[in-house]
């Protein structure tokens, strides 16, 4: 049987208790109010009209930044949350790596947890019987058998929980981040299972910020923004959309959905690590690295200062590997070492605190400011 998960106009209500906003005239007020003033029952909107659909083969990445309701839809997904509204079909037996904790009891043994946790997973005690052993022996607690669960750090749980989650193999995959769990020996057994329960899934959903990981694992992917779905395609369009909107954030722009496709202009972004004094006079480094949302590797600096405009005369590529992991780049090149002649300006504190630095396509068309770090601006503020 095939394996799919349909999403139709999907929406998620839920109810939220608010207490009326009053000045406090004192504790005995304070305390009055709390005990007679009853909370306003509201419902806010978590998720809004969602419709997607995922085929047997697709790894999906859930893309947004924190609270446009990644996580929420994994839940739903799971059947953790009822949509209000809307239609969901999932097709095959469905495994979430999302609360390694899930119906556990840490008045119970590590044994009748196994069962535990693995009835709250729809699992029957007939198959979870022969698993016991090979679960306890994957988690490292077979001298733990017999005791509570609540005498376990918070990593023997964590190893447990991940041990029953991924014993057997399902049709659906749903995690919320990567899961790590453990020490250096365990994660090495956690990314071998854990590639190997994803090779074996018709179907994976990942959410996750790590777009490297997601670029390397998906082939599709949606955007959230508020709840609502900003954008759904394939994984190199969806990670155009999702660093487009980030690059919003940044320019402190208000972010809409109708905004949120890609636009056919690739916008630029970066970061300025380091502004120091060269050997010559007014001769400055400034060090960073910038990308564009199509991927492409801008190599235009510019430095406007006073309504002045100083064009980096040599820009030299610097790898950055950190840089390329966490943006999913298919190069390391991003890095930057550009040399700006300022004249008349001996310190960087000279260049003050209202100083751009902005990068383009070539250093004729360097338009689009980069962030200046805090260190970096700290300098810039700094008196002689």
């Amino acid at each position: 049987m095939s394996a799919f998960i349909r999403a139709d106009r999907i929406n998620l209500d839920v109810p939220i208790f608010l207490q009326r906003e009053r000045e406090a005239t004192g504790w005995g007020g304070m305390f009055l109010g709390a005990a007679f003033d009853t909370p306003k029952r509201s419902l806010i909107r978590l998720l809004d009209d969602i419709s997607f659909e995922i085929r047997e083969g697709d790894r999906l990445a859930i893309l947004g930044r924190n609270g446009a309701g990644k996580s929420t839809l994994l839940r739903v997904l799971n059947r953790v949350y009822q949509p209000t509204s809307g239609e969901l079909t999932v097709q095959g037996s469905c495994q979430a790596l999302l609360n390694m904790s899930l119906g556990f009891s840490g008045e119970a043994t590590v044994r009748e947890n196994i069962f535990l946790r693995g009835i709250a997973m729809g699992l029957k005690a007939a198959f979870l019987r022969p698993q016991v052993e090979s679960i306890l022996e994957f988690a490292g607690l077979e001298h733990k058998v017999n005791h509570r669960l609540r005498t376990l750090s918070s990593g023997q749980k964590m190893r447990l929980g991940f041990a029953i989650s991924t014993s057997v193999q399902h049709d659906i995959m749903l995690m919320d981040e990567w899961v790590g769990a453990g020490d250096s020996e365990f994660m090495a057994k956690a990314k071998e299972r854990m590639q190997s329960r994803v090779g074996g899934s018709k179907i994976v959903v990942l959410a996750s910020h790590s777009v490297g990981l997601l670029r390397d694992m998906c082939n599709k992917g949606i955007v959230l923004e508020g709840g609502k779905l900003a954008y759904a395609g394939d994984i190199t369009s969806s990670l155009k959309c999702y660093h487009g909107m980030m690059a919003q954030l940044r320019a402190n722009k208000v972010i809409t959905i109708e905004d949120a496709a890609p636009s056919p202009a690739a916008q630029i972004y970066g970061v300025i690590e380091e502004i120091r004094q060269g050997d010559g006079d007014g001769l400055f480094l400034v060090k960073g690295w910038m990308v564009d949302t199509e991927g492409a590797l801008p190599s235009g600096i510019a430095l406007e200062m006073d309504g002045h405009r100083y064009v980096a005369h040599a820009v030299e590529r610097v790898r950055r590997p950190d840089v390329m992991r966490h943006l999913g780049l298919h190069t390391d090149e991003c890095g930057f070492l550009a040399s700006v002649h300022v004249s008349g300006v001996l310190r960087p504190s000279q260049l003050g605190e209202q100083l751009r630095v902005l990068g383009g396509s070539s250093s004729d068309h360097a338009d689009a400011p980069l962030r200046i770090a805090a260190a970096v601006a700290a300098t810039l503020r700094e008196t002689d």
